[in-house]
């Protein structure tokens, strides 16, 4: 984990750099592969700026906060990144689950087809059952 600090029109603190680190640093156990972020801490208008840019193997995740203090700041931005590492996080498991299955109306494994009695469509690689028109 690497997190790098900038200052604009500030003076740079050791108690500020600790908390940013502290509080980001939370982070990480949220995110798969190692992390670096690149904070930048300013004032402008007036107002205290936070910015937080993270990387994460492919992931790349920004936030900025601005207020009053600089400590709510910093805290705000993290509780932006959290909540957008676990948004992309719930969306990863939604594009894996299969469309218009769940665990209530999926097939058991035994009631699965055999070969012999399903066909295969090329483009898509599902099985089909196929129907006979044999009346009884």
């Amino acid at each position: 984990m690497t997190i790098t600090f900038t200052f604009r029109h500030m003076e740079p603190s050791d108690a500020i750099k600790k908390y940013a680190e502290g509080k980001i640093s939370r982070l990480q156990k949220l995110l798969l592969h190692p992390m670096t972020a690149k904070v930048t801490l300013a004032i402008e208008k007036q107002q205290h700026v936070a910015e937080v840019q993270l990387a994460s193997g492919k992931e790349h995740i920004e936030a900025k906060d601005s207020g009053a203090e600089l400590y709510a700041s910093i805290d705000l931005v993290v509780d932006k990144l959290e909540r957008q590492i676990n948004e992309n996080k719930s969306g990863k498991i939604a594009r894996h689950r299969r469309p218009g299955e769940s665990v209530r109306t999926s097939t058991p494994p035994s009631a699965e087809l055999d070969v012999g009695d399903a066909e295969v469509n090329k483009v898509t690689g599902k099985k089909r059952a196929i129907r006979s028109n044999v009346e009884d």
